[in-house]
């Protein structure tokens, strides 16, 4: 009986063990600063608080997918980050590769996005929110909940975005900078059972999160950018292919202890 049981106890914990998420280490600064990525397709971004999750998908027509759900991946290493060829029945007979690297002056990414014989109309989709301004535990294994984007307050200009986080009388913030070409949208955290559903969501909730996508032609190359501002870092989208050149030709995991983020609303570019 004894023997039996423990080999059920072995077994209930190898069925747990394989339903916890596949959590990355991207990115870790001496500030405890931290990145965290789940599948190699989803973010989460520490600074050491919880300062919001960015999620991906794949669209095309009345079909979508969340990247992490794309039935063939090859990852390979890339210095300090990772490169996935997505290969899967909505791409057809096509491909999608994906490099992401860490930014060394704040604690934030880069994604290097390039298709082959992709078929007509397909659309790249990501998610951003989630900043809560906490540090529980549990905000390091359950990425974009949607109770983690109750106070969560957006602007947007064109293809880039601040998020608002945190108390009113300390505010802190997390950016975006993406393709020219992207759409976003404010868009319903309680609503991410597919892409597709997720971007028809609407804005009425309670759990206010950023919808963005953009087409993907075969042949073209397109960035994405989240990151914490600061006075070395304050990204447009020109910026961004220099910037992803330069964080991939780095070989050591080694971030720039010069660029404390701000801890305050506002970025920091008047302090020393």
């Amino acid at each position: 009986m004894k023997t039996n049981l423990l080999a059920l106890l072995v077994l209930l914990s190898f069925y747990v063990r394989a339903a916890e998420p596949n959590t990355t280490v991207l990115r870790k600064g001496m500030d405890r600063t931290m990145i965290l990525a789940q599948g190699g397709t989803d973010f989460g971004f520490f600074s050491p608080e919880t300062g919001g999750y960015l999620k991906t998908g794949l669209i095309l027509g009345d079909k979508s997918l969340w990247l992490k759900d794309a039935k063939s991946f090859q990852s390979s290493v890339c210095n300090r980050g990772w490169e996935l060829l997505v290969k899967d029945p909505i791409l057809g007979t096509g491909e999608l590769r994906i490099q992401v690297q860490p930014l060394t002056d704040c604690n934030g990414l880069v994604l290097q996005v390039q298709g082959k014989n992709l078929p007509e109309g397909f659309k790249f989709l990501w998610a951003f929110g989630g900043g809560t301004a906490d540090s529980l535990p549990m905000e390091k294994v359950a990425f974009l909940q949607p109770t983690y984007c109750r106070d969560n307050v957006f602007s947007r200009e064109i293809n880039a975005f601040t998020m608002y986080y945190g108390t009113t009388a300390k505010l802190k913030v997390m950016m975006g900078v993406m393709p020219l070409q992207t759409v976003t949208k404010i868009s319903d955290a309680h609503q991410m059972t597919s892409p597709l559903a997720y971007w028809n969501a609407g804005k009425k909730t309670d759990a206010p999160s950023l919808a963005g996508s953009n087409a993907l032609e075969s042949g073209e190359t397109y960035y994405y950018c989240i990151y914490r501002q600061n006075k070395l870092a304050d990204y447009n989208y020109y910026m961004l292919p220099a910037l992803f050149q330069k964080e991939a030709a780095l070989k050591t995991t080694t971030t720039n202890e010069k660029a404390k983020p701000h801890s305050d609303f506002g970025p920091d570019f008047h302090q020393q």
